[in-house]
């Protein structure tokens, strides 16, 4: 826990007992219920942050519609020597 050793922390709980004596639950209890106050609001700051990275700006949507993309599937005629070579091969299955 933070890079400390089972002797820091000893010595860390001893020097709170000697601080604070028969207050130490009260203070751990505020210190841990401002922690969690703590970690609730990064996430719900970083769930914004997240939620407007994803939003565009209404200008790059409206660019995004008066150009599309275009995604078809792209048709090439057969060429000459296609039609030539499939004629060669079904002359050689008749003969």
């Amino acid at each position: 826990m933070f890079g400390l050793g089972p002797l820091e922390i000893c010595v860390i709980g001893a020097i709170a007992v000697m601080l604070y004596g028969k207050n130490l639950p009260e203070v751990g209890r505020s210190f841990g219920k401002t922690i969690g106050e703590m970690k609730k609001t990064f996430n719900s700051l970083s769930r914004d942050l997240d939620v407007s990275s994803q939003v565009q700006s209404p200008s790059k949507r409206l660019r995004d519609i008066e150009q599309p993309q275009a995604t078809g599937v792209r048709f090439d005629p057969p060429t000459l020597s296609t039609h030539l070579e499939s004629a060669s091969v079904e002359e050689s299955h008749v003969a």
